[in-house]
């Protein structure tokens, strides 16, 4: 579904799956130009006595100012978000922020993090891969990461803040922030080879998901979900060949 563009979001922060992993699938599918939104959700059984609390993982969306469900829901699909466990993630690159289009070549960038509790460092990525890293904090506070990008001519620029032990009052199995992200020249960009590079690993991916399908289903005829899969298969041979 996400390869052939169905997918709205995905729930990147969540108590029950990692961060991190859960960040590399989504990085991949950015980079095939899929813009699937950043969510986030806590997954939480209240009437268990050792679960964690409600919104102990979040997602922010920039409305602009109104206080409505439809102005939330559009910022959310249109990506001016970060999701959290407990720090709170700016980023700006070239005076745009996540969700907007910042043209390529040199820009200026600024990442910002406050937080409640100390973490190990800030990151900084252009379409998936890490390029330029800061420290975090020690102890409640503010930190700034700045300086200036040389952006490719397509793909994407997002920032992070993570790593270090939980403390109260966050829950989570470390502090985790990913600001959602800013994209280069419009909306849904690639980079050719970063392209590739994912369709490539998502083809491993799908073929996976593939056999699990039909060994699950064993004798049934499962036509149109093959038929998907098959779709989905044919969109990434092409990508990954240039095409």
């Amino acid at each position: 579904d996400a390869v052939l563009g169905d997918l709205d979001a995905i729930e990147l922060v969540c108590l029950w799956s990692d961060e991190l992993g859960t960040a590399e699938v989504w990085y991949r599918l950015l980079n095939i130009g899929v813009p699937v939104a950043a969510s986030a959700g806590s997954d939480v059984m209240t009437d268990f006595y050792r679960t964690m609390a409600v919104g102990t993982t979040r997602v922010y969306a920039n409305t602009g100012g109104a206080v409505n469900w439809p102005a939330y829901t559009s910022a959310l699909k249109d990506g001016r978000t970060f999701v959290t466990n407990g720090p709170m993630i700016t980023l700006e690159v070239g005076g745009s922020g996540p969700g907007d289009v910042v043209e390529g070549g040199t820009v200026p960038y600024t990442v910002t993090v406050a937080s409640a509790v100390p973490f190990d460092r800030i990151e900084l990525l252009v379409n998936g891969q890490v390029v330029e890293t800061g420290p975090g904090l020690a102890d409640t506070g503010t930190t700034t990461l700045s300086g200036e990008l040389d952006l490719p001519t397509g793909g994407w620029v997002a920032a992070r803040a993570l790593g270090g032990e939980t403390r109260w009052p966050s829950m989570d199995s470390y502090p985790f922030a990913h600001a959602s992200p800013v994209w280069i020249g419009e909306r849904g960009s690639v980079d050719p080879s970063a392209a590739a590079q994912a369709a490539r690993e998502l083809l491993g991916a799908l073929e996976v998901a593939r056999q699990r399908l039909v060994a699950g289903y064993g004798a049934v005829e499962i036509p149109n979900l093959t038929a998907r899969f098959d779709a989905a298969r044919d969109r990434l041979e092409r990508l990954a060949e240039g095409r």
